[in-house]
């Protein structure tokens, strides 16, 4: 009988993810800040294909916060496929179409026409070779000339250390056909444990291991079991995987992590100088990588990459809208860059962020503001876009078609808040402001769901749904036992949400 599976982990469903590398607007933002032309900046019709989309949470919420995209997603897991389709059919999403197919299927089938772009999370690192064959030619025959593809995958130098542990955590689960995945995920833990606790050398001598399998306990166990359990796993450098894609005649764009776009938070000068005489990009890239310890690279690549003239960029600068998804008053003039923590310049962040405050504007109405105007330019943009990268910023859709976004997002919001009273897989909201997710937590959207039944007392409604089913909450590593403990806690995220959440959800057109 054929293993249907092909090594990779079924016998427990992937997470419930939004990954907004995924959404269209923030694909193409990242090429636009290289120069290049990308589909998918504005509302114009374009068809994007995911490949293996899990539980399908992403290509939900970017459908529905987004008429205007034919969607198609598909994975070979039918648990998977089914969810999704079970979600968009609660939601009324028209616009999104699920499909269980392997990648060799959609390779071969000429019916499904050609996309936009084609985007694939997660996914390159844990298939075999053949299944890697089979998506550089979809890339080949079914992207559009012009269009993008964004690609991510564990790479070199970042996951050397750890490849003889993912070793042992397969050999161990291998050890034990028999016993259920999470167990067999426990013992190659306890096993790790022992070898550090009798001194092996080489845990001892890798700096950061301990700590780094350590935070391993702390993710979601699903996760864990796909990324270390999994049969096909490959570490690729960048100049593989840009060979691969070539034969489809893709060639590299940018990272679509957006802070990789800022030398000074990750690069020395020495570091800068020495990448800047080396004139071949894929050598570039690679030897950045060495430099910044690259672990997990998110990669856009074009299919024939049509440049930008100087007028054309800055129009399309001009033309983009953005809108804070922290609240004002908790964006931090720091950012995490490759070199640790860098400080922002007041004089530069405080005018941009004041403005945003006051809700989504294109840039266009930002350099209006003769504060704004001073900056200049260029500081104008790396500010976007480092504020865009640390996650207090997103791109927002323009404001023709935002009637039907909303009542789309409004109808998808409603079948997760919906879930909510029952479970807490789904985590995130569409915005029809973005275009994208906002992260909001189970709590959070039982407050929704008290607003929308216009109950008086949202602590009291969400205590007493969360303790009809025998839950508690936990604080500091401990279950709150008694029912004044627990509503205390509830008050305590009610202020918050109050406070921080909801003037952001408002703004973003959420609530």
């Amino acid at each position: 009988m054929t293993n249907w599976s092909a090594g990779y982990v079924t016998e427990v469903t992937y997470t419930y993810g939004f990954h907004r590398e995924l959404v269209p607007q923030y694909l193409a933002l990242a090429a636009l800040a290289r120069g290049i032309a990308a589909p998918g900046l504005n509302t114009e019709p374009i068809r994007l294909l995911e490949l293996g989309c899990g539980q399908g949470l992403s290509a939900n919420l970017i459908a529905a916060a987004n008429p205007h995209i034919d969607y198609t997603a598909i994975d070979f897991n039918p648990t998977h496929i089914a969810g999704a389709r079970k979600l968009a059919t609660a939601a009324g999403i028209p616009n999104v179409h699920f499909r269980e197919a392997s990648f060799e299927e959609i390779a071969a089938d000429d019916s499904v026409g050609q996309f936009d772009m084609i985007t694939l999370h997660g996914i390159y690192t844990w298939v075999s070779a053949e299944n890697r064959a089979h998506i550089v030619k979809i890339a080949r025959d079914k992207l559009k000339p012009g269009g993008l593809l964004y690609v991510s995958y564990n790479s070199y130098p970042g996951w050397t250390s750890v490849l003889p542990i993912r070793r042992l955590f397969t050999d161990t689960a291998a050890a034990y056909p028999g016993m259920p995945i999470f167990d067999r995920l426990d013992e190659s833990l306890r096993l790790f444990d022992r070898l550090a606790e009798v001194g092996a050398r080489y845990i001892r001598e890798t700096p950061g291991l301990v700590e780094r399998i350590k935070q391993l306990q702390t993710q979601q166990r699903n996760y864990v079991a796909h990324e270390y359990l999994n049969g096909e796993w490959t570490i690729f450098h960048f100049a593989d995987v840009a060979s691969d894609l070539s034969a489809a005649k893709l060639s590299y764009v940018a990272s679509a992590h957006l802070l990789d776009h800022i030398d000074a938070i990750n690069l020395t000068a020495e570091q800068s100088a020495l990448l800047a005489e080396i004139k071949d990009p894929i050598r570039r890239e690679g030897l950045r990588d060495l430099i910044v310890n690259q672990q997990f690279r998110r990669d856009i690549f074009a299919r024939g990459a049509v440049p930008l003239t100087p007028h054309e960029a800055r129009k399309a600068w001009l033309d983009l809208r953005f809108g804070l998804s922290t609240v004002r008053g908790d964006v931090p003039l720091k950012v995490q860059g490759r070199r640790g923590e860098a400080n922002l310049h007041a004089e530069v962040y405080e005018p941009l962020l004041d403005a945003f405050a006051r809700g989504p504007r294109t840039v266009r109405q930002l350099v209006e503001d003769p504060k704004v105007a001073a900056l200049g330019w260029v500081r104008v943009q790396q500010a976007l876009l480092i504020l865009v990268g640390a996650g207090h910023l997103q791109p927002c859709l323009e404001v023709k078609g935002d009637v039907k976004r909303k009542e789309r997002a409004r109808a998808f919001n409603a079948a997760v808040i919906q879930r909510a009273q029952s479970s807490a897989d789904l985590q995130f909201l569409a915005s029809p402001v973005t275009g994208g997710g906002q992260r909001v937590d189970r709590i959070s959207q039982l407050f929704l769901l008290c607003r929308e039944r216009k109950q008086s007392d949202p602590v009291q409604f969400a205590w007493n749904l969360l303790s009809g089913q025998g839950e508690r909450l936990i604080k500091n590593g401990q279950t709150l036992q008694t029912a004044e403990e627990n509503l205390a806690e509830i008050r305590m995220f009610y202020d918050l949400f109050i406070n921080k959440q909801l003037p952001i959800l408002e703004q973003l057109g959420i609530a």
